[in-house]
């Protein structure tokens, strides 16, 4: 028998789901390229294969894969995402506060069967609005996440070493100089340690995805996010879901203007 409660909303609009889009092709894409350079550089030991099957795609070209899909990543994760949130009005929504760490709780209680799996999904009958729609374990993560892509992008920069003349006189001096006084404890030079904190925030940041698919794992409703956000944006709410009906005030309509001239 369907759970259905016969509601669908627009869970995800065209615009949040080509910013979902990139940004899981562009993470997939850093991940595999970003270990494949390492790999070429000694840097990164997880495999232990001929050095010759790292050679298959030359450095440059699997850098500049690496280079386009930052630039993708950077778009979507610091202006796309962050342009749609603030333009849904609905931007608090999807910040951690004390009502998630609640429902936090209960799921974990529901995990050894001490609570009922919490309703995550708040849904506004009369307009459609979502009152909440992410996941608490999301929401948490949502600060050292993104302090793993500023240390990833940064570090990045410095790795990249653009060729604009304030940059290799002024700026990339400067960085190296203050990193210098750090890679010393951890027996690296200055450009190493930069190397090291881009591969681990890297790592840390995978960690971060993995955590992030597991808790939705666990969720009932996963493969409803899943169509929502990559097939058709649209959402079936059921028994796992708050549907809600809050009074909405009518606007008075506007009153007419009339003409400062009227021509007969």
């Amino acid at each position: 028998m369907s759970n259905s409660t016969g509601l669908i909303t627009e869970r995800y609009d065209p615009k949040g789901m080509r910013a979902h889009a990139f940004h899981l092709f562009s993470c997939v894409t850093l991940v595999i390229t970003g270990w494949y350079m390492a790999k070429q550089f000694n840097m990164c030991t997880v495999m232990e294969v001929s050095a010759n099957a790292w050679q298959l795609i030359p450095y440059e070209t699997v850098r500049l894969f690496h280079m386009f899909a930052a630039l993708i990543f950077i778009m979507a994760v610091w202006i796309i995402i962050p342009y749609n949130l603030i333009t849904s009005g609905h931007l608090l929504s999807e910040i951690f506060f004390i009502p998630d760490a609640i429902q936090l709780k209960e799921l974990f209680l529901s995990l050894i069967g001490k609570a009922e799996y919490p309703r995550f999904t708040i849904v506004d009958e009369e307009t459609g609005h979502y009152k909440n729609k992410l996941h608490p374990f999301v929401k948490l993560m949502v600060i050292p996440e993104n302090i793993a892509i500023v240390l990833i992008v940064l570090s990045g920069v410095i790795m990249y070493n653009p060729e604009y003349a304030i940059w290799q006189t002024t700026v990339q001096p400067a960085i190296l100089a203050v990193v210098g006084y750090v890679s010393p404890l951890f027996n690296m030079s200055p450009i190493g340690f930069v190397r090291t904190v881009h591969l681990w925030a890297m790592y840390w940041f995978v960690v971060e995805l993995a955590m992030h698919f597991g808790f939705l794992g666990m969720d009932p409703r996963t493969w409803k996010y899943f169509k929502a956000i990559f097939v058709n944006g649209k959402e079936d709410m059921d028994r796992y879901t708050e549907i809600i009906r809050e009074p909405h005030e009518e606007k008075p309509a506007k009153k007419g203007r009339h003409p400062l001239v009227v021509l007969k």
